[in-house]
């Protein structure tokens, strides 16, 4: 009598444990992988790359900090913060990526990389001026 109630529990929770199973390989599985593919594509934005929000903001990558962005959009140059989780697409990469690291063996030349990364950036700034300029 035991080993029946044992087996008629399996056939009574066989069902939910294939579907649980199920669940697993065709839902879960795939979106965990969608999902740790845009947290790669947030942590690799550099100054330069086009973005889209999620909001449908478009704009070009000024600098990056820890958790969030700066762009620059509209004819004017707005400049805006978002976080990185706002991040939707990157539609264009930048050709030359801006190197943000500091090594700290090089504590007397950070003053002089900061200066070279704000140059770049205006630089950047100026060639998206003479671009839309030419559009126009």
């Amino acid at each position: 009598m035991e080993n029946s109630t044992v087996s008629s529990y399996l056939i009574t929770f066989l069902p939910l444990i294939l579907i649980f199973v199920a669940f697993w390989f065709f839902l879960i599985r795939p979106q965990k992988k969608r999902d740790q593919k845009t947290q790669e594509m947030r942590n690799s934005v550099q100054p330069g790359d086009e973005i889209v929000t999620i909001g449908g903001v478009v704009g070009k990558v000024l600098s990056v900090k820890d958790d969030a962005i700066v762009i620059y959009c509209g004819s004017d140059k707005t400049k805006m913060e978002f976080k990185k989780w706002a991040i939707s697409e990157v539609t264009k990469r930048s050709e030359k990526p801006v190197r943000e690291g500091k090594e700290p063996e090089k504590q007397e030349n950070a003053e002089t990389e900061e200066t070279s990364q704000k140059k770049k950036i205006r630089k950047l700034v100026k060639k998206t001026d003479a671009e839309d300029s030419e559009n126009a």
